[in-house]
């Protein structure tokens, strides 16, 4: 295998020269002659550099790692594509780490990405308090997406989830239902618990009181909207509209109306959260609140390279991105 010494001895110069040469830091070091006997070199030699070894001196890799807490989930997998695509523009790669909605396997994936000595970090749906998260940041730039960033110093990039969760429920109120149920996501979501407590506070705003059995525990997935809504349809008197905390419990809870004979939306009305592809492609379609799911990729991408790029400065301040959502209206209700 080639060398960078073999370059330098056929060049006639020394391994230093050929090292600033390939990191482009020959300015005023070297003559255009010396920089043609390296090229020269370089050519004959058909010299490849080692380009993991040359960044690591530099102190970067051009990889960010991700942390997705659910890569089963279409939601994600179209966020993952917007922040790849805007890196990538970049020059940068991605390392992915899969945290499957678990605060443990959050720390783990962070500890690894470190050890990998990658630039930076975007963080998708994390658990983890941002506190925490904070604590954890070494040097490390980190950007949270789909998640608050409280009173901590780092960028964060999210969705309104109060004001997209409120609209969603007045919409099932002013289609004349006061019996509404909801189907939340995992206690431990930070996003779960913003659209319940939006949810409870549209109630109470518009003088509806609901029975503390109209909320049942979700997880985010098919199955957890299909028992959420097996568990609410056995109840003596059953609500007439749920409001699922995302739009892949949606079609759990649809799944089950269908097998058991009920008409959506004319027995039970239908929201999810969301407005993944699949949403508009089930029968009926699926109302659902859409978030801007590529613009939040590309701004948490950008924030990051941005902080990347002012990392050494003491003086920065982090930047929290709000954006709004949009109510869908579709077939379901």
């Amino acid at each position: 295998m080639t060398t960078i010494l073999d370059v330098a001895r056929l060049a006639n110069v020394s391994k230093t020269s050929v090292s600033r040469y390939l990191n482009g830091q020959n300015a005023g070091h070297m003559t255009d002659e010396t920089k043609e006997r390296i090229e020269s070199a370089i050519r004959q030699l058909e010299y490849q550099p080692n380009s993991i070894a040359r960044s690591l001196k530099q102190k970067s890799t051009n990889v960010i790692g991700l942390v997705v807490n659910d890569m089963s989930n279409l939601f994600f997998l179209e966020m993952m594509r917007g922040v790849e695509t805007e890196l990538k523009n970049s020059g940068y790669n991605l390392l992915i780490c899969n945290s499957d909605n678990n605060i443990q396997m959050e720390l783990e994936c962070l500890k690894m990405l470190e050890k990998r000595q990658i630039d930076g970090v975007i963080l998708i749906g994390m658990n983890m308090p941002s506190s925490h998260i904070e604590k954890l940041q070494s040097d490390i730039p980190m950007v949270l997406l789909e998640r608050d960033a409280g009173n901590t110093n780092l960028d964060s990039v999210k969705i309104d989830n109060r004001v997209g969760a409120y609209e969603a429920v007045r919409h099932l109120i002013q289609k004349g239902h006061s019996r509404i149920a909801h189907i939340q996501g995992p206690v431990i979501s930070a996003m779960a618990m913003e659209r319940y407590d939006s949810y409870q506070e549209c109630l109470r705003e518009h003088g509806i009181q609901v029975p503390f059995e109209y909320v049942v525990q979700g997880n985010y997935k098919l199955e957890g909207g299909y028992a959420g809504m097996e568990q609410l349809m056995e109840l003596k008197e059953p609500p007439t509209a749920v409001f699922c905390a995302n739009d892949y419990m949606a079609m759990g809870a649809l799944r089950y109306l269908i097998e058991h004979n009920y008409k959506v939306p004319q027995d039970v009305a239908l929201v999810g959260y969301d407005d993944i592809m699949v949403a508009k492609m089930v029968t009926p379609s699926l109302t659902t609140v859409r978030q801007p799911v590529l613009e939040l990729a590309r701004t948490a991408a950008q924030l990051l390279l941005r902080r990347i790029a002012d990392k050494d400065d003491a003086n920065y301040v982090g930047q929290s991105v709000v954006m709004k959502s949009e109510l869908i209206v579709r077939s379901s209700t």
